[in-house]
């Protein structure tokens, strides 16, 4: 309940945002990029033989000014692509 008041929260300001700024509402663009990061205490952590790192993967999608639009934790050992594709799939159902 809680998560769903905040993602409502969320988007109204995004909007409100968008708009104040003379934008259309609901993003038509965005960008996406991931970021590991050292998490040896996390729950659901992996490891990056690449970087060398136990940790988590984070996968953020921003508007082109920079609002942030969706955010995902996966395990480092999940590849880009796929947290990608988590990311523009959740997108895709929250901004029509």
């Amino acid at each position: 309940m809680r998560r769903l008041l905040f993602r409502i929260i969320h988007d109204i300001a995004l909007m409100m945002d968008r708009q104040l700024r003379e934008r259309a509402p609901q993003p038509r663009a965005g960008v996406l990029d991931s970021q590991t990061i050292k998490a040896p205490a996390a729950c659901e952590r992996g490891y990056d033989a690449n970087k060398k790192i136990t940790g988590r993967k984070r996968h953020i999608a921003v508007d082109t000014d920079g609002r942030l639009l969706m955010l995902n934790l996966t395990a480092v050992s999940i590849s880009d692509s796929a947290g990608a594709q988590k990311v523009l799939d959740a997108l895709k159902q929250r901004w029509h």
